[in-house]
């Protein structure tokens, strides 16, 4: 009978991000008919893809229960350094190449403080990111540079048969992420690692060196996060990505199910949950919600997303708990 409820719990959490787009939608289109026009589900799609991206790395990261808050503020330093490296001549293959190349070595340097020093994932990223925020003032001396790339033009504003290539380009980020996380090492180390750090470590996992890689992932995502980003808007500014978009990517992960406390979360869940954020904020911009008070509702969406996780892991503790 346990069995059943723990069945049922698990059948639940993976439903409830689909169920709540559905409910959202439904009483969008009662209060307002143009939220779900299809040029606004389209506009939706194509504004929840770097959402959808950042939204992976973060999975990755609270899967173990640790955070990056130094995400948000990468993307900006990431799309600002490509940019002025094309802006000075270099190719933009050699450009994305350093800014992966850069990213990278960001995630590195947090993974091995939060791995060998044992400081806090919040207080090791939450420098970076101050760091982050200066690098990016002084690499954006012009303040405001235009890439004009045909190929990123391709991938970020052209569609075909009506869709953004930006949604198909995702959909393989997507698709990559999702056969990492369920059928490789890294994947399932990942989640073993969030469940249960001390087991795993028995277990002979690498803890100290698969923390390490997890970072670098986040890394990753962020500079996937910038390239999207940068081939959908060609005028770059410091102010791209930021802790705005920070916030929509946590808000994604755990509208999505990830648990901020590890070991529960999945990539379309991640994705799901991209759709939801900006569906709502596409919804308040049509109601004509005033624009400053965008931030506030974000901040109540997490805040009731973490409080809907901290009740179903003490859900799940209890039905452990009766269990044994």
């Amino acid at each position: 009978m346990t069995q059943n409820r723990n069945l049922l719990f698990r059948r639940a959490l993976d439903l409830s991000p689909i169920v709540l787009v559905v409910v959202l939608t439904a009483v969008f289109a009662i209060v307002d008919p143009r939220v779900v026009s299809s040029a606004s589900l389209m506009n939706i799609a194509a504004q929840a893809m770097p959402i959808a991206v950042l939204a992976l790395g973060a999975l990755i990261v609270l899967l173990t229960a640790g955070i990056d808050l130094s995400a948000g503020v990468g993307v900006a330093f990431c799309a600002v350094l490509v940019a002025s490296l094309v802006d000075a001549g270099t190719g933009l293959p050699g450009a994305l190449t350093i800014g992966l190349c850069v990213m990278l070595l960001v995630g590195l340097v947090n993974g091995l403080v939060i791995a060998l020093l044992k400081i806090p994932p919040f207080v090791t990223t939450l420098a970076m990111m101050v760091v982050l925020q200066g690098a990016t003032l002084a690499v954006a001396q012009k303040g405001v540079l235009i890439l004009k790339e045909p190929s990123l033009r391709f991938i970020g504003v052209e569609r075909t048969l009506g869709i953004p290539h930006v949604i198909f380009a995702t959909l393989l980020i997507v698709i990559a992420a999702a056969i990492l996380m369920r059928c490789s090492r890294f994947g399932l180390r990942t989640y073993a690692l969030g469940s249960d750090p001390a087991a795993a470590e028995l277990a002979g996992i690498p803890v100290v060196r698969h923390t390490v890689l997890v970072y670098c992932a986040s890394g990753l995502f962020v500079f996937l996060t910038a390239f999207i980003m940068i081939s959908r808007v060609p005028v770059v500014t410091p102010n791209i990505g930021g802790t705005s978009l920070l916030l929509d990517a946590i808000a994604a992960a755990v509208l999505g199910g990830t648990s901020i406390f590890g070991g529960r979360g999945t990539v379309w869940g991640a994705v799901v949950g991209a759709l939801i954020v900006s569906l709502l904020t596409t919804a308040l911009r049509i109601f004509g919600t005033d624009p400053s008070s965008l931030e506030l509702y974000k901040g109540a969406i997490i805040m009731a997303a973490l409080l809907a996780d901290a009740a179903m892991t003490h859900a799940k503790a209890r039905l452990v708990e009766a269990a044994r």
